[in-house]
C-alpha cells in the first residue's frame, strides 16, 4: 500500500506537470481538440484554457498529498 502511494504521487506530479506544459506551448494540441471535438468544454479561450490549468493543480495537490502520506508512513 505505502509504494501504491509513492507511484500515484509520482503519476499525478508528472501527469500534473505534462498537462500544464502541454496547455502552456500548445494550446491548439490534439488533445485539446479532441475534447472540444466531443463537447466537453471548448479550448478557444483563455477562459476555457483555466480549465486545464485547474485540473492540473487538482492533480498537483492530490499528487503532493499522497507523497506527503507517504512519507508520513515511514
Amino acid at each position: 500500500m505505502k509504494n501504491l502511494k509513492l507511484i500515484g504521487g509520482i503519476s499525478l506530479i508528472a501527469l500534473a506537470l505534462a498537462t500544464a506544459f502541454m496547455a502552456l506551448l500548445f494550446p491548439n494540441n490534439g488533445l485539446f481538440v479532441a475534447l472540444w471535438d466531443t463537447g466537453v468544454a471548448t479550448f478557444r479561450g483563455d477562459g476555457s484554457l483555466g480549465i486545464i490549468y485547474g485540473v492540473s493543480v487538482f492533480f498537483l495537490i492530490c499528487g503532493a498529498l499522497l507523497l506527503i502520506n507517504y512519507k508520513k508512513a515511514e
